[in-house]
């Protein structure tokens, strides 16, 4: 396994080369870049620049992440909606290609409450499996996310809503701190198994409901990691954290730390 980190863990004033120098000074093995509509419009040039920079550094980019399917909800009641997530998917796989990563994260839906339960399942594959043949083309893994979107909240269910979609290209991007408040992470690691292919690193107190640095939360971290070795999990784990206030690089720092602590469990 390996020590990433995602962006968002330092200040949003920072540019993309400040964010992978930072990562490679602090010992993070690759980084997680985020997409936002105005990154998205990032030429094959500064593509390729963003590339040869993380190599220079010894970095990796192993996935890309994006919060804009919040927005443009794959499993919208409005079409033109699902039609610009659709097209996000597609960009953004251009994107992980050209800068060489490999997953691109993917929110499959945004439940709401005038859309019964089975037409947004219908509607989110619908989706996915229109970007999917994008995904194959550019050799971009959709990595599948658990969050907290009111949808899938069961190990069962998820691995079912990969399985019904069948497509290669289709896997899961698991969130381990999203799942504390739900279920038991170690349980959902074995159960979706396979199917996982990024891993989000961030911790959660339960008493408290609220997520928490690394190490500063209640997650069986011991547990958690017998079950990833037992799957035979070799990717990252990426810390996803936002950054201190008080220090730009803090937050990083201490992550690294713990993941330090975390990979000897």
């Amino acid at each position: 396994m390996k020590k990433g980190v995602n962006a968002w863990i330092y200040p949003s004033k920072f540019t993309v080369d400040e964010v992978l120098e930072a990562s490679a000074e602090i010992g993070f093995e690759g980084v997680e870049l985020n997409l936002d509509e105005k990154s998205l419009k990032f030429s094959k040039k500064r593509r390729r620049e963003i590339a040869e920079k993380a190599s220079s550094l010894g970095l990796e980019l192993p996935s890309l992440c994006t919060g804009l399917f919040w927005k443009f909800n794959l499993a919208s009641p409005e079409e033109k909606v699902r039609k610009k997530g659709v097209e996000i998917i597609k960009k953004g796989c251009e994107f992980a290609s050209d800068i060489g990563s490999r997953v691109l994260l993917v929110v499959p839906a945004v439940a709401v409450p005038e859309i019964p339960y089975k037409e947004t399942w219908r509607l989110a594959k619908e989706s996915i499996l229109k970007a999917a043949p994008a995904a194959e083309d550019y050799s971009v893994i959709l990595g599948v996310e658990n969050v907290w979107n009111q949808f899938l909240y069961s190990p069962l269910e998820f691995r079912r809503f990969i399985e019904e979609i069948n497509h290669p290209y289709v896997k899961v991007y698991f969130d381990i701190g999203n799942i504390h408040f739900l279920g038991f992470p170690q349980q959902w690691i074995r159960y979706l198994s396979d199917l996982i292919v990024c891993v989000h690193v961030k911790d959660f107190l339960r008493s408290e409901r609220q997520f928490k640095p690394l190490l500063e939360g209640d997650i069986p971290w011991p547990e958690v990691m017998k079950a990833l070795r037992e799957i035979n999990y070799e990717g990252f784990l990426n810390v996803e954290l936002s950054p201190y206030p008080g220090h730009p690089l803090k937050a990083a720092i201490d992550s690294k730390a713990a993941l330090d602590i975390i990979f000897k469990m």
